[in-house]
This record gives structure tokens, C-alpha cells and sequence, in this order.
């Protein structure tokens, strides 16, 4: 396996100074060119418009979570690893509150809560300000939200599902889905993603 990026290929200081659109826009295309990619090769494998990829890469545009998601898994990465935590092999993964950062990801919120070098299956925090309407995404393997304050929508390919605190849903990711919170008040959800893995894979 190739070896991830580390934070000594960059100048820390100068990661330091930068706001989260532009530190993730140096990691999106430090690891596009470290695995050869064009533009237009990665705009490809993600579904992402070779436009908004050279927008994202110069900073001028905030990713949202969808785009985040597409393309850590077109990129071969984690979405810790893609928003600039360090991967390290470690047998146990804790991710204590007070060392995680939140991410501005346009209309969310967002805390990895998986251990960037892992990346089969991905737990991020989300909240969710009032109004957002988020958009729709199909990828890979199943998805399942669980929201732990406020109320949500879940919209599958037009069939609408409303989430209240304490309630969980749990989907076939490839059918077209998005979350909305069409209320008053902030919500948070925590949403986990498994991709299939050929290390999983049995056979009868």
C-alpha cells in the first residue's frame, strides 16, 4: 500500500496559518498529485466537475460532506486523512472530544470520529444548522444516521423519513439520498459509512 501523506511534506507553520477551506484544499491536491492524477482523471473517478475541483484545490469554494466523502473514496483516503489528520497504525483508535477540531464543510458541521488510517468504514458528527437542505448522494456500500439532538429529514430517492432525537435509520448508500433539517434549531446526527472491503468479503 502507498504510504499516506504526513504533515512533514508540508511547512506545519504555514498549515497553521491557513483557514480550513484552504489546509483541506493543500491535502485534496497534495494527495491528487502524489497519486498522478489530473484534474481531469480526478474528476472522473469522483463525479466531481473539474470546475468545482480546481475551485476546491485554490480554496475559493468550501466543500460540502458530500464532496468531502467522493473524494476520499476517489482519492483512496480516509475523510480524516483528507482533512488533515495524521494516520497512524495503531491496534486501538480513540478519538477523545477535546482533541477533535470541527471542520467547516459549507453547510455543516463536521468531526471525524474514525481513525484516519482506516477507511472502510467512515463516523463523522454532523450538525446540521436550521434550513439545511444538503444534497443528494449516492455512493458505495450502506449508510446509517443516528441523530442525537434536534430533528432531521432523510430523503431516499423522493420517500421522505422523519428522524427525531433517539431515532436511527439505516440504507442502501447507491440508492440517491440527503439530509435535511427544515427546522428552527440546529440538529446533530452522527453518520456512519461502511464500503465494502475485499478483506470482508465471504463466500458461502
Amino acid at each position: 500500500m502507498e504510504s499516506e501523506i504526513t504533515t512533514a511534506e508540508f511547512d506545519e507553520t504555514a498549515l497553521d496559518a491557513l483557514d480550513d477551506d484552504e489546509r483541506i484544499a493543500a491535502w485534496i491536491r497534495a494527495y491528487r498529485t502524489r497519486r498522478n492524477l489530473t484534474l481531469a482523471q480526478l474528476s472522473e473517478l469522483s463525479g466531481v466537475s473539474i470546475g468545482h475541483l480546481s475551485r476546491l484545490e485554490n480554496g475559493t469554494r468550501t466543500p460540502t460532506v458530500r464532496l468531502l466523502l467522493q473524494l476520499a473514496r476517489a482519492l483512496g483516503v480516509s475523510l480524516g486523512t483528507l482533512v488533515g489528520e495524521t494516520p497512524e497504525q495503531n491496534v486501538v483508535y480513540v478519538s477523545r472530544r477535546a482533541d477533535r477540531h470541527t471542520i467547516d464543510a459549507g453547510d455543516s458541521g463536521l468531526q471525524s470520529l474514525s481513525d484516519p488510517a482506516l477507511r472502510w468504514l467512515q463516523a463523522v458528527e454532523l450538525i446540521l444548522p436550521p434550513g439545511r437542505t444538503g444534497e443528494p448522494a449516492t455512493h458505495a456500500g450502506e449508510e446509517w444516521i443516528y441523530v442525537l439532538a434536534g430533528a432531521i429529514e432523510v430523503d431516499m430517492n423522493g420517500v421522505t423519513s422523519s428522524l427525531e432525537t433517539g431515532d436511527a435509520i439505516h440504507f442502501r448508500a447507491d440508492v440517491p439520498h440527503s439530509i435535511r433539517n427544515p427546522h428552527d434549531e440546529d440538529a446533530t446526527v452522527l453518520v456512519v459509512n461502511s464500503l465494502a472491503s475485499p478483506t470482508l468479503n465471504v463466500r458461502n
